[in-house]
């Protein structure tokens, strides 16, 4: 007499020809399906597959990569707060008994104190937690959920779920097989992608065809950031203090800010053994971190989740054989881990960020962001020696804050300095073409040097500027000529001889900011610059 089998042994037999058939409309279905029958005779509400990853820095941690829920009709999406586990000691405590192959039966009136803070809230009156291994190594965990009732899991039932355990995982593997090529072809368009993101960053720093430090900055990383995922980038300068190794934010990129961003005022001079303890052993083998924020241990932890940041690449910045410093790149939309071809891209991009700062270093002005004296004095040479050869006339302002000394003792050095960026950045905004820039010649002052522009194209310019300045309607009590802040402007323009100097520019632009302070402030007044006579100056 033939013994028909048992239920477990028919939904066991269910779920492998779902499994090894594989004719399902898509993977989902085919683990809705092959779990279905299971559970309908095991009497589970609930399946979830966890994966171990490794992380590079920090040792094995594990996430949700699979969920099925009756009461969901079936596949459901992952559970965002386990995609990565929270370490605890309950966590510890399961993967200790499960490093010989033995599942953890687990039922709500025995719960230890830790595990009921997790298993309660999420409804569970039972589980049965099975291991998967394979080639010798913790895989994964399989966890089957009653949440109705308190029971122990039987023989049968629990040998029903070590088997479709391991179907899971068998089904996942499979499925991660089956996706390498086209994950390979896509890796090589995304690396293609990212190639030409670096390269289009690249021009914009070797061209510097930005007048702005920020705006330079912001462009070259927006070319890259949509690619690598990012939403913010932070170059951190190593120095020592007192013999102690230190860094301070020296550049922040924030997505969610528009770009360019104010550096931190608290993170300047910070000891590295106090904030990146946990990194700053990393940094000499130029090792990188790659993580999810959770997966870190504090200090780094709290400092990134303070600034919102939920995962994060850090590249440590080696130039010409001394630690330079690192660069962050955040995320603070998901938590995930970079693939390393997007690691790579970082990389590079960070010592391309690195480079294009250290040479702007030279040629902008620090608290601006603008062209400095240098640049001016520099770039003035060139363009005097271009003009007296084509004989095109040359335009110079030279644009002062008006009361500003009233403005810092009214308003504190803070305030002034917040001035003193404003009025850069909106004169800088007022310039459209190529050639035209302008610079911090000292102070409170600036220069705009026009190239190729007469008298009337800088008349147009200088009421520009100085409607735009007014348009700031920044508050200025102490200002003789309003009440808001206002600069006035010397204008001068002439053909360039051979014989011209920059001063010869600055100094008749001078005599014309000199007679708008006297004439009331707020304007600009202009004159021709007479040219030198023959022969020399």
């Amino acid at each position: 007499m033939t013994t028909s089998p048992d239920p477990y042994t028919r939904a066991l037999h269910k779920a492998l020809e779902v499994f090894v058939s594989y004719t399902e409309s898509s993977f989902d279905d085919v683990m809705s399906n092959g779990l279905r029958a299971v559970a309908d005779a095991a009497d589970i509400d609930r399946c979830i597959v966890v994966r171990v990853f490794v992380h590079d820095i920090q040792g094995g941690r594990a996430g949700e990569i699979y969920r099925w829920d009756r009461d969901g009709g079936g596949t459901m999406p992952v559970d965002k707060e386990l995609k990565v586990l929270p370490v605890t000691s309950a966590l510890r405590r399961w993967i200790l008994s499960m490093v010989d192959d033995t599942c953890v039966s687990l039922r709500r009136s025995e719960f230890k104190e830790d595990e009921a803070a997790f298993l309660t809230p999420r409804g569970v009156m039972s589980i049965l937690i099975v291991p998967v291994f394979t080639k010798g190594d913790l895989w994964g965990v399989v966890t089957f959920h009653d949440n109705k009732d308190e029971r122990e899991f039987d023989e049968g039932c629990t040998a029903l779920l070590r088997s479709t355990a391991r179907l899971c995982a068998t089904a996942i593997i499979q499925e991660e097989k089956t996706k390498s090529l086209d994950q390979a072809m896509e890796t090589l368009k995304r690396r293609e992608t990212m190639t030409n993101a670096l390269n289009a960053a690249s021009i914009i720093f070797l061209s510097e065809s930005e007048k702005n430090l920020g705006e330079m900055m912001h462009k070259g990383i927006s070319a890259i950031a949509n690619v690598a995922d990012i939403d913010t980038l932070v170059l951190y300068r190593s120095h020592s203090v007192h013999d102690n190794p230190c860094i301070s934010m020296a550049y922040r990129w924030s997505r969610n800010e528009g770009g360019t961003t104010e550096l931190k005022e608290d993170f300047t001079n910070l000891p590295l053994s106090k904030v990146a303890p946990n990194w700053g052993e990393y940094f000499p083998t130029r090792s990188s971190v790659n993580s999810p924020t959770a997966l870190l241990h504090d200090p780094e932890k709290s400092i990134l989740r303070r600034f919102g940041i939920l995962s994060v690449v850090v590249i440590p910045l080696t130039i010409n054989n001394t630690f330079w410093g690192f660069a962050l790149f955040g995320n603070t939309r998901t938590e995930r881990q970079y693939e390393d071809e997007v690691v790579e891209m970082l990389r590079s991009a960070a010592f391309l960020f690195a480079n294009a700062f250290i040479r702007a270093e030279v040629d902008y002005d620090a608290l601006t962001g603008i062209y400095n004296r240098q640049f001016f004095d520099q770039g003035m040479k060139g363009i005097l020696r271009q003009h007296s050869r084509s004989e095109d006339t040359l335009s110079l302002m030279v644009v002062d804050i008006d009361s500003f000394k009233q403005y810092n003792d009214t308003y504190g050095h803070i305030e002034g300095d917040k001035c003193i960026k404003a009025v850069a950045k909106t004169l800088a905004q007022c310039l459209k073409r190529e050639d035209d820039f302008v610079a911090r010649y000292g102070g409170d002052e600036f220069v705009v040097v026009l190239p190729n522009t007469p008298e009337y194209g800088a008349r147009m310019l200088a009421d520009k500027m100085l409607e735009a300045i007014r348009g700031c309607a920044l508050p200025h009590a102490k200002n003789a000529a309003a009440d808001h802040v206002t600069v006035s402007v010397g204008v001068t323009s002439g053909k360039v001889s051979a014989a011209d100097k920059a001063d010869d520019f600055v100094r008749k632009a001078d005599e014309m900011l000199y007679k708008s302070k006297k004439d009331g402030r707020n304007r600009y007044s202009f004159e021709v610059k007479a040219s030198p006579p023959l022969g020399g100056s």
